[in-house]
């Protein structure tokens, strides 16, 4: 009988880096994509933080004009701030159009209260029909006109109120 002569054990080669198995790729993918959505969620909630900041910082000033002059034109920017918010956090086919007591409305449901309508908020549409100015006629210059319905200490916090609502209802 002929002898076989037997060989060394062959041991495997060791296993490599290269090429990566079909589980790696999928969790370097998922920890790519996490971390491009916390990126993006970081961005967009910097943004909020600012838009918001702007925000109070207009009512703010508007507050202040409000409790130094409360002329209808001060009362006319507190509006434009308004429509302004609620076009920008609803569609501006549903709120750009309305006008008067719809606009109150409105006003009333997005904020969850029945003030504008049927209370400090009437101001906003009966502001505009008012004098702001009289002709004083012992005089011969004009005086000021106090707007009539306005009550600063409720409708400034209704106003505030509303926007916070609005700003945080959005997130």
């Amino acid at each position: 009988m002929e002898s076989l002569q037997l060989q060394d054990i062959h041991l495997p080669d060791s296993a490599s880096f290269w090429p990566l198995a079909m589980g790696w790729w999928v969790l370097f993918f998922l920890i790519l994509l996490s971390t491009s959505w916390l990126i993006i969620k970081v961005i967009k909630r910097a943004k909020q933080r600012k838009y918001r900041r702007i925000i109070f910082s207009k009512f703010s000033t508007l507050e202040e004009k409000l409790k130094t002059n409360p002329s209808n034109t001060n009362i006319a920017e507190v509006n434009t701030l308004l429509r302004q918010l609620a076009i920008t956090y609803y569609p501006r086919s549903e709120v750009a159009s309305l006008a008067g007591g719809d606009w109150l409305q409105f006003l009333d449901k997005s904020g969850d209260t029945h003030e504008f309508s049927r209370g400090a908020g009437r101001i906003l549409i009966e502001a505009p029909y008012q004098l702001d100015k009289q002709l004083n006629t012992q005089t011969g210059g004009e005086s000021e006109h106090q707007i009539e319905n306005l009550n600063l200490n409720e409708f400034i916090p209704l106003v505030q109120n509303w926007i916070k609502k609005i700003i945080r209802s959005s997130k």
